[in-house]
């Protein structure tokens, strides 16, 4: 794997990845299938990467990777254990995300899901450093083109973005205008230095 598509993986984009055709993706999960469409997607990526700088007090640190692409990481959080990792060091990343689509219908409340978010990674490494994130969207269903796989959705300020709907989410002619498209994505990171 190539650093490239790991800053991809790092990088959120507020655009719902329920309807992009560039996720990478895994099983459909049976429990969110219903009549309206739903989708269910783990990916499981590895990196391995050498420290070539670390600034502590500027709470800075560059990785590159195995072709000698870099990215530096600026600002990084306080919480964060940049002591933990020094210059020349081998470190490999775990990235694990899950991301959850479905569908709630006009005038519904929109469910919270907490026991998606009990995530956790390695513990008892002191090399070892594990990063969760996690971020919800909801937008509004505002046209559905079913025959061509399209659907036009409302951003929370109101902005129309027309979409791909991938081939994988089924039942796509039960989406109706006014439901509600909810995206919950989950990351976990885990660096560890060897």
């Amino acid at each position: 794997m190539k650093f490239v598509q790991l800053t991809s993986l790092v990088v959120l984009v507020a655009i719902p990845s329920f309807f992009l055709v560039a996720c990478q993706q895994g099983d459909q999960s049976q429990e969110t299938m219903g009549d309206k469409p739903s989708v269910e997607r783990t990916s499981e990526n590895t990196l391995t990467a050498t420290v070539t700088a670390v600034d502590y007090d500027a709470r800075s640190m560059t990785i590159s990777d195995e072709t000698g692409l870099s990215q530096t990481f600026n600002n990084i959080r306080e919480d964060f254990p940049l002591e933990k990792f020094e210059l020349n060091e081998t470190i490999t990343m775990e990235l694990f995300r899950k991301e959850l689509n479905f569908v709630v219908p006009e005038g519904e409340p929109v469910p919270e899901d907490q026991a998606f978010r009990a995530v956790g990674g390695k513990e008892g490494d002191d090399k070892s450093v594990t990063l969760i994130q996690t971020q919800d969207m909801t937008t509004t269903v505002k046209e559905v083109d079913a025959e061509n796989r399209m659907v036009t959705l409302l951003m929370a300020d109101g902005t129309p973005m027309m979409l791909p709907v991938q081939d994988d989410v089924q039942n796509l002619e039960n989406l109706e205008p006014g439901d509600k498209v909810v995206t919950q994505v989950t990351q976990v990171i885990t660096f560890t230095a060897y």
